[in-house]
């Protein structure tokens, strides 16, 4: 049986603080297994974030898993490749391809998406479920004994387990570690905008740079000295998304407040590039800007008791608008809902909190390095670094167009199996093969199982795997 299909033998009560997409899909995937769940936010309203997002393999298949599939082909399109187009000049430095034969080993397609689609998509999915979202809800204070959240305006709601998905600056991870997060200013900000692609039909360069090509589904990366910009057609080919990175010691007049309800006006944006993508970042009046920050994963991500739990941006850090933002987040609701869709006894729960931080740490410190790494590769100074790095893509671009043989073939497969191959649910399948299913087997064996226990399900547990790879096609 899927794990998005199993109901846990004991239905708890939780309250999930923050509605962001980790929120939201945590909310739908513990309703999915049969769990009570309320969701406060602070903000007035669902989000409107603009700008887009990337789904690759390790996320589109955990969102057909749940069922999204009709809705990722309405409003995702697929990508393949990333063309690298010099913020200067604009001459084509390059690209990186991933062939579609290593794609579909990893399970499923790279889809890009406007970041408003996806979060109604997983809002819609979570109140369906029966989860119950109140925004307008400050959570002021956080208590493990019993677990329960005191409003901005003295309420107090109780649970069986709160759960922290509140971003950085989370009040759950200060009641879970016992001090705020601490956060260095990386020295850049994202300032994001969408375009309408219907007033773009007088100037034919920009239409045709934004339309979505089905022969060559790429995106293109414009790359600087300390700056790049990022951009893809979304809503059905309708939209444009754009995200440029600027240092922050070049924009003046922008106070240090972060969040994305902070926008900037075009004007007071140092956009000095390229004529082709000048007229681009013209275009919208203003932008969207939040600022990067360098973070650390938070040492515990539960308290003693095991009743209070942080996810997300609340227990490791991600940089917005790159590869992996909201996968990283689709990626916890998946294994959240997985191993908490085992749940059959009370004293389970610490357990099971414990699992999720040690399935999850990894691979989320992972992928923070390797998001950071990737910086380096689009904001090169001038000089030999910058031209090895533009041959190296050229070369890349070059082979492509020729044909890859088998051994570099082998070699894409190798770099991106660990990121894109994951499958979240597997994994925590394999960490209840392994280790919850021996937990029960003992707790059996010595005689002393509550009554919740009187017909282990254990005993028939399996791993479950995709036994074909998730392929959108209309």
């Amino acid at each position: 049986m899927s794990s998005s299909k199993r109901r846990a033998p004991l239905s708890i009560d939780f309250i999930i603080v923050g509605a962001g997409i980790a929120g939201l899909a945590s909310a739908f995937r513990l309703c999915q297994a049969g769990h009570r769940v309320r969701v406060l936010d602070k903000v007035s309203g669902p989000n409107r974030r603009a700008g887009g997002t990337h789904l690759p393999p390790n996320a589109t298949k955990v969102l057909v898993d749940w069922g999204f599939k009709d809705e990722l082909l309405k409003h995702g399109l697929r990508t393949r490749a990333s063309t690298f187009i010099s913020i200067d000049t604009g001459k084509v430095i390059g690209c990186i391809e991933w062939k579609e034969d290593v794609l579909q080993e990893t399970g499923a397609d790279y889809l890009v998406i406007r970041y408003r689609d996806l979060y109604d998509m997983l809002y819609r999915a979570a109140v369906n479920a029966g989860a119950r979202i109140t925004f307008g809800a400050t959570v002021t204070k956080v208590h493990a004994n019993p677990p329960r959240v005191e409003l901005q305006d003295g309420t107090v709601l109780k649970a069986d387990m709160v759960i922290g998905a509140d971003g950085p600056r989370s009040t759950v991870r200060e009641a879970v570690v016992g001090w705020p997060s601490e956060e260095v200013p990386e020295g850049h900000s994202a300032y994001v905008a969408i375009i309408s692609r219907d007033v773009l039909q007088n100037d034919p360069e920009l239409s045709d740079l934004t339309r979505f090509h089905e022969d060559r589904p790429d995106y293109p990366i414009w790359t600087g000295d300390s700056r790049h910009v990022i951009a893809f057609t979304v809503a059905g080919g309708t939209e444009f998304a754009i995200h440029a990175f600027l240092p922050d010691s070049e924009v003046d007049g922008v106070s240090d407040q972060d969040g994305w309800d902070v926008i900037v006006p075009r004007e007071r944006l140092p956009f000095h590039f390229e004529p082709k993508l000048q007229r681009l970042l013209d275009i919208p009046a203003t932008y969207q800007r939040v600022r990067l920050f360098q973070r650390e994963c938070a040492e515990e991500w539960t308290d003693e008791s095991g009743r209070l739990l942080l996810m997300g941006e609340a227990a490791h850090p991600l940089y917005p608008c790159v590869l992996q933002s909201c996968s990283m987040q689709i990626e916890d609701a998946e294994v959240l809902g997985t191993l908490f869709s085992r749940l059959r006894a009370w004293d389970q729960l610490p357990h099971l909190a414990e699992a999720f931080q040690e399935l999850r740490e990894p691979r989320t410190r992972a992928i923070y390095a390797k998001e950071t790494k990737a910086f380096d590769t689009v904001w090169v100074a001038p000089g030999p670094h910058r031209d090895a790095r533009d041959q190296a893509l050229h070369s890349m671009m070059i082979e492509g167009h020729k044909g890859w043989d088998e051994s570099k073939m082998r070699w894409q497969w190798d770099e991106i199996c660990e990121v894109f191959g994951y499958n979240a649910r597997d994994a925590a399948e394999d960490w209840w093969v392994m280790w919850g299913m021996l937990r029960e087997r003992s707790i059996t064996r010595e005689g002393s199982c509550p009554s919740s226990y009187a017909a282990p399900f254990c005993l028939g547990a399996t791993v479950t795997h995709y036994a074909e790879p998730v392929v959108l096609r209309n």
